[in-house]
């Protein structure tokens, strides 16, 4: 599937004690990553209370570190599609001269929830059509 891609700014406060990116940073690397992607796709502001999401897994696996004057960038593209669930698949990457080196791979699972009902709903149609024609 197609990765869109975003830049990551790393921040001083992101570092850990030996300089380089604390682990879970990560996690809010890929929620701000969701975020620019959903607002990049679904173009439209939409009722959270109605279509909102949970979060309910992550996977991370670190490869290369980050730090500060790190140029990275975040790729995501979407994995399994479920009746009620989805997966969101990041790359994070840094650049290193010319080329862009994989720094961290990570995943989330994310079910649809309707917050007005409190219950899980199906993926909405319209998200299904934006995942499946990437």
């Amino acid at each position: 599937m197609a990765q869109d891609r975003y830049p990551i700014h790393i921040r001083f406060n992101d570092l850990d004690s030996y300089g380089i990116v604390n682990n879970a940073v990560y996690i809010t690397y890929f929620e701000e990553g969701r975020k620019l992607w959903f607002q990049d796709r679904v173009r439209r502001k939409w009722d959270w209370q109605r279509q909102g999401i949970l979060l309910v897994h992550h996977e991370v696996d670190y490869l290369l570190p980050l730090t500060l004057t790190d140029e990275a960038e975040i790729a995501l593209s979407i994995g399994e599609i479920g009746s009620k669930s989805f997966e969101v698949l990041y790359t994070l990457y840094k650049r290193h001269g010319d080329k862009w080196l994989e720094c961290t791979w990570g995943k989330s699972v994310l079910v649809c929830f309707d917050y007005e009902k409190q219950k899980t709903v199906e993926v909405p149609e319209e998200w299904r059509r934006l995942f499946e024609g990437e």
